[in-house]
């Protein structure tokens, strides 16, 4: 996870209509002061231990003494080791792919790793998905949080999940999300930002854009405000713990977490398992209200583009069709769009900002099509089509870092 922090004297000029708020804010500066993580040249520790051996051995275990499929092996120094072992997960990979190229594979005890990251392979994969790859690791390590919802589900499952949500992200959805939610949210941001901005604060714009967009998915998918910009909601955290032990579990050794015992009496297991149940529990909560309001009204889908107009939510949509689906599905299903995409627009935004920063040529380009595009208003979605600059800022933050930056499918037995 990247940690971004810089001064938002600068960040004002992104978003030109008029806030909320009517404090005056200074002259637009030409500057965006950044620091991250990744820029950080602290050396790790180091031993004249090397865990060489351990890569030999994990080959012989993982590929067999005789590998003939050309693929370079990674070789696990020292220093990646912390990482690779509950750690940044993404850093030994980005090194490796500058190492040995865009395809190599990680042995690590009984398991074997093919490293993807070119373009051309990943689109090979995701266009076979279902029949000649699956999720593997990836479902296995995520299932103790998604259940059978549709961001790890496969096959039938899937194919049936995704068919009865998507017909509710119809365009006039999209409309009225967009002027009710995506922009008073993004208002709501800037009238936090302004007193930063003022005098001169570093802000933790990661922390802020997972506030922001928890603030969108809530409103969004429930129609709850979950107020995370201005109140420290428990569901971060909780989506963060949970997050956190899924990556943890892909890198762990031996998979002890599937033992229910060890799960009781371990520190790690007991905080992942409470954050799940206050997630799964917010999600419950907010279905069964919306379910005694739909019931109670008689509430039926009777339109392709049906929005509700005191709650255009994806939540009502899903009940107001009367589908037939079991609770803890219909939950899961919600869960995956609570944590799955709130999360990873929350690094999207992260990625895309830090890239603009680093670019004051680029930042300039995209500032001067927003305002000639809005002319000082909040955008519509018929904007979107418009925002083409921009939206190739954001498709290029996409290629340099997707999210999540490691995806694991299994090559079916």
């Amino acid at each position: 996870m990247m940690s971004l922090t810089f001064s938002v004297s600068s960040l004002h000029p992104l978003y030109k209509y008029k806030p909320i708020s009517t404090t005056t804010l200074p002259p637009k500066p030409r500057f965006l002061s950044i620091k991250s993580s990744l820029d950080d040249e602290t050396q790790k520790q180091t031993s004249w231990v090397s865990p060489d051996w351990l890569t030999s051995l994990t080959r012989s275990l993982s590929l067999g003494r005789n590998d003939d499929s050309g693929i370079p092996i990674a070789s696990a120094k020292l220093e990646d080791v912390s990482d690779l072992l509950g750690g940044a997960l993404f850093l030994p990979l980005f090194k490796w792919m500058n190492d040995y190229g865009p395809i190599y594979r990680l042995a690590a005890g009984p398991r074997n790793f093919v490293i993807v990251s070119d373009p051309a392979i990943a689109k090979h994969v995701l266009k076979n998905y279902g029949t000649k790859y699956a999720k593997g690791l990836v479902a296995e390590v995520s299932e103790f949080l998604f259940g059978s919802g549709f961001a790890i589900a496969e096959g039938s499952l899937w194919t049936a999940r995704r068919r009865a949500v998507v017909p509710s992200l119809h365009r006039k959805y999209l409309s009225v999300i967009v002027e009710r939610v995506f922009c008073k949210c993004a208002e709501r941001l800037v009238e936090k930002l302004q007193a930063d901005a003022l005098n001169g604060n570093a802000v933790n714009m990661e922390e802020k854009f997972s506030q922001l967009t928890l603030d969108v998915i809530g409103l969004s998918v429930f129609n709850y405000n979950f107020d995370s910009l201005t109140t420290d909601s428990p569901v971060i955290d909780a989506v963060y713990t949970a997050l956190k032990e899924a990556e943890a579990r892909s890198t762990d050794l031996l998979p002890y977490w599937k033992i229910d015992a060890l799960c009781k009496i371990i520190p790690r297991q007991i905080k992942a398992a409470k954050a799940v149940m206050v997630i799964r529990q917010t999600v419950e909560e907010l279905i069964e209200k919306c379910k005694k309001i739909v019931e109670i009204e008689g509430e039926k889908i009777n339109e392709e583009e049906y929005v509700n107009d005191n709650d255009p939510s994806i939540l009502r949509f899903l009940l107001a069709s009367r589908e037939e689906v079991s609770s803890v599905q219909l939950r899961d299903d919600l869960l995956s769009m609570l944590v799955a995409g709130h999360e990873t627009t929350g690094s999207v935004l992260t990625w895309t900002l830090y890239l603009l920063s680093k670019d004051s040529s680029t930042l300039m380009k995209a500032q001067e099509e927003v305002d000639r595009v809005l002319q000082g208003r909040p955008p519509t979605y018929d904007d979107i089509k418009d925002l083409k600059y921009l939206t190739r800022c954001i498709n290029e933050s996409l290629r340099l870092y997707p999210h999540p930056p490691v995806g694991c499918s299994a090559f079916p037995s």
